[in-house]
């Protein structure tokens, strides 16, 4: 039997049942090789594959030269008899490497001299195209390669041929997540850039008004709340998707949530006149969660609940209790829930059918925050209909507070509610924001609230104003040109050794950074734009305690 070039081969017939059977059960381990490397990167699946066939074949050259990853060149390994080439090996065997170079694909070896004598190799392709990458395997034995080698050789280069393809896959759909993440943080950030301003001056218009304000004003009021609640949305998403969504638990009351729920969603459902049947909890069911993000759990099925159901509809929450669980439901008369969605009922982006008469808007990604806020609770969350309009269930069931988690809660000091609070002109603020709307709006509305405010567009001027200003609170934007927030409060401190300077951060994304870069800069709280005017002030007025006094 001859091979493409022509040299004789063993004939099959020639080879006893013995290694026949041996050669059948190593080609069927090589055939289990893909269990090894699912889910590796490619330099993993070269290294499996390399060692796999070593342990079958006695080498003494084995050289791979792949392109893993299209951005990036191409690795290059060199062992020798079973072991990664030392550094003086690689630099001694640099021109055998470089006529390997210029062999042809084939099952005909080359003899080829080395550094280790005379040896035939071979060279096979790593993949199906032919810029795929090779890999070379050299013999001293006179009969390499045999026909089972051969077997085995081409089968495990295909088979590698096959892992890196799918590690290429595998790395450009995580490098495609990873730029989602990126753009959807960025989106968000350039969201918010504009809606800050909008968001101040509107209160600015509020507390300069002395009469009721426009139907237009409070259009405009709720709108921008519409918007802020999708870009809060956004921001959630990313940092789910990359792990990074921060719970502060203590002990808290149910029926504090749905309380604070129900404020949130009731301009929404006055709009559309629903009915709200409420069935509240007494103050002792409490759970062991994050009340912000609980909150959200249930003031998303409530919006949605309200959006999915017609004017003058039936909104309805109940709470059930057993030994160790809440349960809260919340039902409503309206759109119902398709067999169709059901499966898909909390995955991103899902939406239901929205038509020209019933355009409900949002993201389609309320239920998917939902369903991952109530688990990283140890909760579940589930959806039950009998179909198109009949109406849906939400049930939401969250454990208990345990006594442990009673004991961890009153280890943290509570927070302290502040009222908006007027303070004097004594109290002197820097703000410091490369955007000069959110100047302006922010310190006219800081300026009738009684302080003393200075502005600065960059970090430069800020350094320079504050050493005459003498602020006793900065608030400084973290995304600032030449010189980031961090930075920037480090120097103001360096500046102002006297000073007992407080410091406040404020950002458009809505996770800036580990809590230990912000406290070891200094600062002592984070506000995501658009900030809350009211929250803004109180936030002011409680980290100078001192300085403040009652309102008017």
């Amino acid at each position: 039997m001859a091979d493409d070039h022509g040299a004789a081969q063993p004939s099959i017939a020639s080879i006893d049942a013995a290694t026949a059977e041996r050669s059948f059960r190593d080609l069927m381990s090589f055939m289990a090789l893909p269990a090894l490397w699912a889910g590796r990167d490619g330099a993993s699946v070269l290294r499996l594959m390399t060692e796999a066939v070593e342990r079958i074949v006695a080498f003494d050259m084995t050289y791979v030269d792949v392109p893993l990853l299209a951005d990036q060149p191409p690795t290059k390994a060199l062992r020798l008899q079973g072991r990664i080439a030392t550094a003086n090996e690689n630099f001694d065997w640099r021109a055998v490497v470089g006529g390997c170079q210029k062999m042809a694909f084939g099952s005909v070896p080359e003899s080829c001299e080395t550094p280790m004598g005379t040896l035939r190799i071979l060279r096979l392709r790593m993949n199906y195209r032919s810029r795929g990458g090779s890999v070379w395997y050299g013999s001293a034995d006179p009969a390499f390669p045999t026909v089972t080698q051969l077997a085995f050789l081409r089968a495990t280069a295909s088979l590698a041929a096959t892992g890196l393809q799918a590690a290429r896959i595998t790395h450009e759909l995580e490098e495609a997540n990873r730029a989602k993440d990126q753009f959807m943080a960025m989106l968000g950030h350039e969201l918010r850039n504009p809606l800050a301003p909008i968001v101040t001056s509107l209160a600015l218009i509020r507390r300069q008004s002395v009469g009721p304000l426009s139907d237009s004003h409070a259009i405009i009021e709720r709108q921008v709340g519409n918007l802020c609640r999708l870009v809060d949305d956004l921001m959630d998403v990313t940092r789910i998707t990359r792990g990074k969504i921060e719970l502060r638990k203590k002990t808290i009351a149910v029926r504090s949530i749905l309380v604070n729920a129900f404020e949130a969603v009731s301009p929404l459902l006055e709009q559309r006149r629903h009915e709200l049947d409420v069935d509240l909890p007494d103050a002792s069911v409490r759970v062991y969660g994050d009340m912000i993000r609980l909150t959200q759990v249930f003031s998303n099925l409530l919006t949605n609940s309200a959006k999915y159901t017609n004017p003058n509809g039936k909104i309805g929450v109940t709470t059930r209790l057993d030994a160790d669980h809440v349960e809260i439901s919340v039902r409503d008369n309206g759109a119902g829930i398709t067999a169709q969605l059901m499966p898909r009922l909390f995955s991103i982006f899902e939406q239901g059918e929205t038509t020209i008469e019933r355009s409900i808007g949002g993201l389609g990604i309320g239920l998917s925050l939902v369903k991952s806020f109530v688990e990283s609770h140890g909760g579940t969350v589930s959806a039950t209909s009998d179909g198109p309009n009949t109406g849906s269930r939400f049930s939401v069931r969250l454990p208990l507070a345990t006594e442990v988690d009673e004991m961890a809660s009153a280890a943290i000091d509570p927070p302290t509610d502040v009222e908006p609070l007027r303070v004097p002109v004594a109290l002197r603020v820097l703000l410091v924001d490369d955007n000069a709307d959110v100047l302006e709006s922010m310190q006219a509305v800081l300026s009738i609230s009684g302080f003393d405010v200075a502005t600065a567009l960059d970090p430069i001027q800020a350094l320079s104003l504050a050493v005459t200003f003498k602020p006793a609170i900065a608030l400084l934007d973290i995304g600032l040109p030449g010189m980031d927030g961090y930075q920037l409060a480090v120097e103001l401190r360096a500046c102002l050794p006297s000073q007992s300077l407080r410091l406040i951060a404020l950002s458009g994304y809505g996770q800036i950074g580990d809590r230990q870069r912000l406290e070891s800069a200094g600062f002592e709280r984070h506000l995501v734009k658009p900030v809350d005017v009211d929250k803004l002030i109180a936030c002011l007025a409680a980290i100078d305690p001192s300085a403040a006094v009652t309102a008017a």
